[in-house]
């Protein structure tokens, strides 16, 4: 796409075109980055200046700030940031509100579908960011929100992985105007995240001024100076490596496994092309890295965020915290991989897809994910490749990992063998998603074999192993990260003794 086409494509701030040509970046990157420097500086109002201010201010704050902050780095596209929340409020307004959870969830997810095919059809990707990034974010809160809305009307459990969580997640009243679209359009986690789920907003907006005028909050809430210059070094960090070796190991390359004769098709091992895509799907994952360390770190700065203390007495500020860097590169099983992945996502298809039904609950997930994301087909050949390994590996488990108990050294090689055998399944799975198209996955899988697809089916085909109690569902998708929610899981936990993790 030639310059002239690219500026027209984008309808976001032009003003730092000559920034974004000096440093060499697109001028959509130059704009978010812009963007999230200036929401991480006026984070901390809200932490000083405005933290006894009224909770209609606070609110109105987060809003305009929003809105201006989605013009600016999307144009007239932003006006979809405040339709899909408008019609949502109308619909949780006038809908039976025993049925406002499913009808939110329909219409959400039709309304960000058509925006994503709109996209995909008239190729307008050629630059990194676009509208359906916050869209899938407001999807998010919206569904959350009127979920919570509609538990409270029916006043039953969902099933028995609910149990605890019911009376923390209802809400009692649809929130105001002001109330829902600064929640929605909240400037902190408008560009990439994470959700954060309504109790926490309100907490956030209303519960620190409340205690700090009763005199309960003094010295009890430490400053989140250390996690935001901990978090912002680890943005940077991603940063800097995926700008330094973005160029030496380019994800596009795979797309010449489609031509037969090319270097990559006819020299390149099966080996070799494991290697380079773990390397090339680590590369992209540094983009992810650097987002969301720095949306969390602008979250901390304003005040959200906080989650008690560990152990030690050292202060937490992960209740929002999206990714487990460390957690997710060295897993050594692909459910604490996926655990470790986008865990605010993880919390909100726990809350609207896989506790609403007893059955096929991993399919859901899956599905809804694949659909949340768009229609590349890339898309379902991970997400259909990560439901397959995720059951298989539990069952593969089962029977493998007792032969490895009885001595350290054995223990030792288990664990070195399963986190190697977690990182290829994790490069199989996740190249498809990040090529998207059909052709060059297709390609990419031919070329070995599709055998981790059959020695996942293989492994569904393992007898039952005997004697042994298996784990709840609940363990395949990961737990919550909110505050509210996690306390529930404690709940749970003490009410069902198979929330135990084997």
């Amino acid at each position: 796409m030639s310059a002239s086409s690219y500026e027209d494509h984008y309808d976001g701030c032009k003003a730092f075109l000559f920034l974004a040509s000096k440093i060499g970046l697109p001028v959509d990157l130059v704009n978010f980055l812009i963007a999230q420097i200036a929401a991480l500086c006026l984070a901390r109002l809200f932490r000083k200046p405005l933290k006894l201010a009224s909770a209609e201010f606070r609110h109105s704050l987060c809003l305009i700030i929003g809105l201006l902050m989605g013009y600016f780095c999307f144009g007239k596209q932003a006006v979809h940031l405040s339709m899909l929340p408008m019609i949502s409020y109308i619909l949780l307004k006038f809908v039976p509100q025993h049925l406002t959870g499913n009808v939110i969830l329909l219409s959400s997810m039709i309304y960000l579908s058509c925006i994503h095919l709109h996209r995909q059809i008239y190729h307008t990707a050629d630059y990194s960011l676009d509208i359906t990034g916050p869209l899938m974010v407001i999807t998010q809160r919206v569904t959350s929100l009127a979920y919570s809305l509609q538990d409270n009307i029916t006043k039953k459990e969902i099933n028995d992985n609910t149990k605890g969580s019911d009376e923390l997640n209802r809400l009692n009243k649809l929130p105001s105007p002001l109330e829902y679209f600064a929640y929605t359009l909240a400037f902190q986690t408008l560009m990439c995240g994470p959700v954060v789920f309504y109790p926490d907003y309100i907490n956030f907006i209303e519960g620190s001024r409340d205690k700090e005028l009763e005199g309960k909050l003094s010295g009890s809430e430490p400053s989140p100076r250390l996690a935001v210059l901990y978090k912002m070094a680890g943005s940077v960090t991603a940063a800097v490596l995926y700008l330094s070796l973005s160029d030496k190991y380019p994800i596009t390359v795979l797309e010449e496994l489609m031509d037969p004769k090319s270097e990559v098709s006819h020299s390149w091992s099966a080996l070799y092309l494991l290697w380079y895509a773990y390397l090339a799907t680590l590369v992209v994952r540094c983009k992810y890295y650097h987002a969301w360390l720095l949306s969390e770190a602008i979250c901390n700065n304003s005040g959200m965020g906080f989650n008690g203390y560990d152990t030690d007495g050292a202060p937490k500020w992960d209740k929002l915290s999206n990714i487990d860097v460390f957690g997710f590169e060295f897993a050594q099983n692909f459910r604490a991989a996926v655990a470790s992945w986008n865990k605010n996502t993880n919390a909100w298809l726990r809350n609207v897809a896989y506790e609403r039904s007893a059955r096929l609950r991993t399919v859901r997930v899956y599905a809804l994910s694949a659909l949340w994301h768009g229609f590349h087909p890339g898309y379902y050949f991970t997400f259909f490749a990560g439901g397959l390994f995720t059951v298989a590996a539990k069952k593969l488990r089962s029977f493998v990992r007792p032969m490895f108990l009885d001595s350290r050294p054995k223990k030792l090689f288990y664990d070195l063998l399963t986190f190697m055998t977690t990182r290829v399944a994790m490069t199989y799975a996740t190249v498809p998603f990040v090529l998207l198209h059909l052709s060059p996955s297709l390609a990419f899988y031919g070329r070995l074999y599709y055998s981790l697809h059959f020695i996942a089916l293989g492994a569904l085909l393992l007898p039952p192993k005997k004697h042994v109690s298996s784990p709840s569902l609940s363990n395949e998708l990961p737990k919550e990260s909110s505050k509210y929610t996690n306390n529930a899981q404690n709940e749970k936990a003490e009410t069902n003794g198979k929330m135990k993790i084997s």
